[in-house]
């Protein structure tokens, strides 16, 4: 059987922006647990070797600068570290990159008032935004939490109702046990309330 010369050549390109999926060393002492796109078992903070794991995954970044999953793991680790000027120079980049889990914790960073990370809320609101859009489950419920909360108020948000109503469809479908189903539910009413006054206002 002839394959296209465009399809064979898709078949052949590894994704650079997420990295391969085959599991690197840098994967293997540093995957996150609740990082949905890990390709090797999470390693809890507490098990991490961190000179070890930045060692590692410094030189595999060294040598695939593109592998957005690498620098969110290297990311994580300077963090652990104490390392928290690099660390969020890192996790931005990741999170630039398209690595969804990135885009997430960025964004808490900013939201947490973590050091070296943006003072603006809305720097929070776009990569949540982001990172949702990418279906990230918990930037799906951060996002819609923060701004019925008044959180986002400040910023040009760069979703309406009716796309955080969608988020959180979504993430009710995907929700993992009984009490994130039901801040999920409580979510969607106060929404619901919100859009029910805005017809009402107009």
């Amino acid at each position: 059987m002839k394959y296209p010369i465009v399809l064979l050549a898709a078949l052949l390109v590894i994704p650079q922006a997420l990295g391969a999926t085959s599991p690197t060393e840098c994967d293997r002492l540093t995957s996150n647990p609740e990082d949905p796109d890990r390709v090797a078992t999470g390693v809890e903070r507490k098990d991490i070797d961190l000179p070890k794991a930045i060692a590692t995954c410094e030189a595999e970044l060294a040598t695939d600068s593109t592998n957005a999953r690498t620098r969110y793991q290297l990311a994580r680790v300077l963090f652990y570290a104490g390392e928290t000027e690099r660390a969020a120079k890192e996790m931005q980049a990741a999170a630039d990159a398209g690595y969804r889990q990135a885009q997430f914790v960025f964004g808490a960073l900013v939201s947490n008032r973590r050091s070296h990370a943006p003072a603006d809320i809305c720097v929070a609101e776009k990569y949540w935004l982001l990172a949702a859009r990418n279906g990230r489950q918990a930037a799906r419920v951060s996002y819609v939490r923060h701004f019925l909360n008044g959180r986002f108020d400040s910023c040009k948000r760069g979703a309406d109702l009716t796309e955080m109503k969608r988020f959180l469809t979504e993430a009710a479908s995907a929700a993992s046990n009984y009490y994130e189903g039901m801040l999920i539910e409580d979510l969607g009413t106060k929404l619901g309330a919100v859009q029910q006054q805005n017809t009402v206002s107009n």
